[in-house]
């Protein structure tokens, strides 16, 4: 299944974009706003080829797809097409869930700069700790710089988030970023003289890297500029509604925004650093053996701001080291499940989930393996607390943010790196044993497919031989000639294309109606004999959204060989740039032994063009 089929099948099942009010995505997950929860086919998500699981967090719905996650939201995001008037009746959250939600809006988008930022320190330290490279040395300077930049400039990073987060301008947010960061200011504290702003003292403090003094100011801002532009007169809103949030904002930041944010930040790093020097061995059992839950919660992301916070006051960063410990445990368990389970297709699952997981993505394996199966999730607490123990009494720390103990190496090339690799290692090892000794209940060749049908049970197959008409007039064209190599390299099946004369498209069995894509370009059929059946009208038709195209079926439907169901406009199609042809592909051809294509040219709709046996 393609991308574009996927999240067509996915965005089917959830309701349809009349369902979604918003929708975006993170590392592993598609996370959309949903209005009706109660209509989402979750049980037919969950089987999809590619779903790893699926989670609700407050409202939001997410549907786990690993690395693939991107690829797939290219594909989902035009076929919702919001609008910005197209808004959820809003529910009335938890004070936890909004600062939750908060923290994941501004941080998440952020995130590639952090990590770069911090992998490239780390190589440069290990260079340095391996005496290839100097700190001394021109180079070690320069590329230090570029290490730097990305921290000491946090609060303009911070800026674009926040006020992309809570709807404000975004530029406005960077002047006053600017403010904060500009060398005058940075002097003027830094000289030991008090000043003053129209007659109020202004408090030292350092917005170099910092974090919670941005974050709150454009909050702040964001209220400010909402708030001129209602009392400006349309007339002059261009030109004063800049002026006065700019000058306001400025203002409270510079006498009480900016103090109050930045003697809090220092408040909190410094006590959970007191408390992690004083109680490590408690701490990072707690975190990693409860990591994973919090991520089923979808909580985990409250402690970005922490470990941001924490690198930018003093260059590491503590809980780092505990999560890559409780991610090493999930690939240890995972691991294990790989090697006991007798299901070949589960078992290729967990290999390439636990591959994922010791890259730092352990999505695929918690949703999809450790969780569904339970008893191994048990044992990644097990071993991530243990792992998290020895990281919290030996302090292991940090140059950078990464969450997999193979990528995450450069990152802990510090005075603690052999306990590094000694926590991740002896959390992988109680975790594998942990499944070995206890197993758990092996999923059945029957719970786990990944066939188009959506329904849960498929009809036995008969003996003898089966036809496949055609379902409209026109030329056949061959597999191996279908411009689009997901069909003519039969990754979904044998199949065959017919080049239409007419945008009649009829059943070519007698069936039921299994799926019905919303662009209305694609049919699957389950026929009476069992073959699962789908109709792809068009390549990349799903881009059209249905236009030029009139379904006269729906789903769980039944159907009479030559039943009309859809009528296609193919003038129109053609005009959008793409080929008509209308595939007939047989997803289940694995099932038999011989398909064999008809030689005739040109076929009538009905007329006989698979054989099967």
């Amino acid at each position: 299944m393609t991308n574009k089929e996927l999240a067509t099948q996915i965005l089917e099942l959830v309701g349809g974009k009349e369902n979604i009010s918003a929708v975006t995505h993170c590392i592993t997950r598609l996370r959309m706003t949903i209005k009706d929860l109660n209509i989402i086919k979750e049980d037919q998500i969950k089987k999809l080829p590619g779903v790893m699981g699926v989670n609700l967090v407050e409202g939001q719905y997410q549907v786990i797809l690993g690395p693939k996650v991107a690829d797939v939201f290219l594909e989902f995001e035009p076929l919702v097409g919001l609008s910005k008037n197209n808004e959820v009746p809003k529910e009335k959250k938890k004070l936890l869930a909004v600062i939750l939600d908060t923290f994941t809006g501004i941080f998440t988008p952020i995130l590639p700069a952090i990590i770069g930022a911090g992998l490239l320190k780390g190589i440069l330290l290990g260079l340095m700790f391996a005496n290839v490279i100097s700190p001394d040395g021109e180079m070690f300077k320069w590329l230090m710089l570029f290490s730097d930049a990305a921290y000491y400039f946090l609060p303009f990073l911070l800026a674009v988030s926040t006020a992309t987060h809570f709807k404000c301008n975004r530029y406005l947010a960077m002047v006053v970023a600017g403010i904060m960061l500009h060398p005058d200011l940075i002097n003027m504290l830094g000289d030991g003289t008090t000043h003053h702003l129209l007659g109020i003292p202004v408090f030292s403090a350092s917005y170099a890297s910092s974090v919670l003094p941005i974050i709150m100011t454009v909050i702040v801002m964001s209220y400010i500029e909402k708030f001129f532009a209602k009392v400006v007169p349309s007339i002059l809103r261009t030109i004063l509604v800049p002026l006065l949030t700019v000058f306001v904002t400025g203002v409270l930041v510079i006498v009480a925004i900016g103090p109050v944010g930045s003697m809090i930040s220092d408040v909190l790093a410094s006590n959970f650093l007191t408390f992690y020097v004083n109680y490590g061995v408690i701490a990072g059992a707690i975190f990693s053996g409860f990591f994973p839950i919090m991520v089923l919660l979808g909580i985990h992301n409250g402690f970005t701001p922490v470990m941001v916070q924490s690198l930018s006051t003093y260059g590491v960063e503590y809980l780092m080291g505990l999560n890559v410990a409780s991610n090493s445990a999930q690939a240890g368990a995972t691991f294990a499940v790989f090697l006991k389970t007798k299901n070949r297709d589960f078992k290729s699952l967990a290999g390439t989930a636990a591959l994922n997981a010791i890259l730092g993505i352990t999505e695929p394996a918690l949703y999809g393996i450790t969780s569904k199966l339970k008893r191994p999730l048990i044992g990644v607490c097990i071993g991530g607390a243990v792992g998290g123990a020895i990281a919290g009494f030996f302090h292991v720390t940090a140059t950078g943010m990464a969450t997999g103990p193979i990528i995450g190496i450069p990152l802990f090339l510090t005075d603690t790196f052999i306990w590094f690799v000694v926590s991740c290692t002896v959390a992988f090892i109680v975790a594998f044993i942990w499944v070995i000794v206890t197993g758990f209940d092996d999923v059945k060749d029957d719970e786990y497919t990944e066939g188009f049908d959506s329904q849960e049970q498929q009809k036995n197959l008969p003996l003898g031989k089966i036809n496949v008409d055609a379902s409209c007039e026109g030329s056949v064209i061959p597999m191996s000639d279908i411009p689009d190599n997901v069909f003519s390299e039969g990754m979904m099946g044998q199949c065959f294309a017919i080049e239409p004369v007419n945008g009649k498209v009829v059943s070519p069995a007698n069936g039921t109606i299994t799926a019905v894509f919303p662009s209305k370009h694609a049919i699957g059929i389950l026929t009476d004999e069992g073959l699962e059946l789908l109709l792809h009208i068009g390549i990349d038709t799903v881009n059209m959204n249905g236009e030029g195209f009139n379904c006269h079926v729906r789903q769980g439907q039944a159907v009479k060989k030559g039943e009309l169901l859809v009528e296609v406009e193919l003038e129109k199609v053609k005009k959008a740039g793409y080929p008509t042809m209308i595939i007939h592909v047989v997803c289940n051809s694995n099932d038999f032994q011989t398909i064999q294509l008809t030689n005739e040219k040109n076929v009538q709709a009905g007329q006989t063009v698979l054989t099967i046996e």
